[in-house]
C-alpha cells in the first residue's frame, strides 16, 4: 500500500510541472537596460534572446555571483 502511494505521488509530481518558459516583457527589457551605457545594444541582445527562447532554442544565461 505504501509503495502504491509513493508511485502515485511521484507520478502526480512529474505531471504537475509544465514544460514552458517565460520570457521578459518589453517593459522589463527596458528596465534592465536603462543603466547600461550601450542601451540600444542591450535591448537588441535581450530581444534576440527572447525570440530564441520562445522558439525553443538554447540561450546563454550569465550567472552573477552573490557578494555579501
Amino acid at each position: 500500500m505504501k509503495s502504491f502511494f509513493n508511485t502515485l505521488l511521484y507520478l502526480l509530481f512529474l505531471l504537475s510541472f509544465e514544460n514552458s518558459a517565460y520570457s521578459l516583457s518589453e517593459n522589463q527589457i527596458k528596465e534592465i537596460c536603462r543603466k547600461n551605457l550601450r542601451r540600444s545594444t542591450c535591448i537588441k541582445n535581450l530581444k534576440f534572446k527572447k525570440i530564441n527562447l520562445l522558439e525553443g532554442n538554447r540561450i546563454e544565461i550569465p550567472v552573477i555571483p552573490f557578494k555579501k
